[in-house]
């Protein structure tokens, strides 16, 4: 699955904090990725309002 259409091993992606943020941020909160509110942020980033917004 690629998320906004980007592929995770493109050779310009070579930080990874952000995916460890998340990662964390679900372990946190035992997998339940609505607590971790991980839909809510994705779908208020500037990015995906950029590509998809009205």
């Amino acid at each position: 699955m690629c998320y906004l259409r980007r592929n995770p091993d493109d050779p310009q992606d070579t930080d990874f904090r952000g995916w460890k943020f998340w990662l964390d941020k679900l372990d946190q909160f035992n997998g339940n990725f609505v607590q971790a509110e991980m839909v809510k942020a994705f779908l208020v980033s500037s990015e995906y309002r950029q590509r998809f917004g009205p």
